[in-house]
């Protein structure tokens, strides 16, 4: 009977309808082969096999300082499953859902896990950006909207010349539709195989949290007339003949801010003419229901 009433249970967490929250990494795919992301709402009552998507609490979103930023609560820890893939090819993160009204910057890092991701603690990582996206004025979208219109999905290119060995690849959506922005992280663990001998050098590499000390963060409803990402350029690595090449197609070839900011995304933002909307977050009202 208890087996019975926990198979119940657990169908009906997974039926919940997508609009009622925000998204989690719900998939990746790695050379042609999807791989399940961590589900949060049905995961934690079974019993499931690994997954290369490290564990998420819930489709909530982190604060810029929490510890637990560099792939959100439970991600920390490693899993025993890894996704091979070769440098020079496409990595896709699709998620699971994403509201309309959480608008905001969408990018990619990457950490090496000296080793054994297993075994390696996110929080001990060195990032390095593969590619970032923000406001666009010219068409008047977010990074999110691309993600929606791509099918909730965002894809990243490991670097040719990057050496192997494992590493997480980090997707994160920054949504800034309230007062603090909210951010949301997934980790993956990757197995990058290929000739690349190369290594992001050390002013390529941010410590997270850390990477949104001195952020300064728009109010998208308010007078503003520019948007800078925060952190790092894209990560470049010397060729043969000692010349930089851009690992992001979407990156511009920009001098380095001063500040650490991204310049190679500053667009102008007009105003937006609806009002802020506020986040509720269903999966906190649910798992507050379960504590009782």
């Amino acid at each position: 009977m208890f087996t019975i009433t926990l198979i119940c249970f657990v169908s009906w967490l997974s039926s919940l309808k997508p609009v009622e929250g925000h998204g989690f990494v719900h998939s990746v795919i790695v050379g042609g082969r999807e791989y399940p992301g961590w589900n949060p709402f049905s995961d934690p009552y079974s019993v499931p096999p690994a997954k290369i998507v490290r564990k998420v609490l819930n489709d909530g979103f982190i604060d810029s300082e929490d510890a637990d930023l560099p792939c959100h609560h439970g991600g920390n820890d490693g899993t025993g499953a890894i996704a091979d893939v070769n440098a020079g090819s496409q990595v896709t993160l699709r998620w699971s859902y994403w509201p309309a009204d959480h608008q905001g910057p969408v990018s990619t890092y990457m950490a090496s896990c000296n080793g054994d991701c297993a075994t390696f603690l996110a929080g001990n990582g060195k990032w390095f950006k593969l590619d970032a996206e923000g406001y666009d004025s010219s068409t008047r979208q977010w990074a999110t909207d691309r993600l929606r219109a791509n099918n909730n999905s965002w894809s990243s290119t490991i670097p040719a010349q990057l050496a192997p060995g494992q590493y997480l690849i980090r997707n994160e959506i920054i949504a800034l539709h309230s007062i603090i922005p909210q951010f949301y992280p997934s980790c993956s663990q990757i197995n990058v195989s290929g000739t690349g001998t190369s290594q992001p050098h050390e002013n390529e590499l941010v410590s997270i949290p850390g990477l949104y000390n001195n952020a300064i963060w728009p109010n998208i409803y308010g007078n503003f007339s520019s948007f800078t990402i925060p952190g790092p350029l894209p990560v470049t690595f010397s060729d043969n003949e000692g010349g930089a090449t851009p690992v992001s197609p979407t990156a511009a070839s920009t001098p380095p801010n001063p500040s650490g900011g991204d310049t190679s995304t500053t667009w102008s933002v007009p105003k937006p003419s609806r009002p802020p909307t506020h986040c509720h977050l269903a999966s906190r009202r649910l798992i507050r229901r379960r504590s009782r």
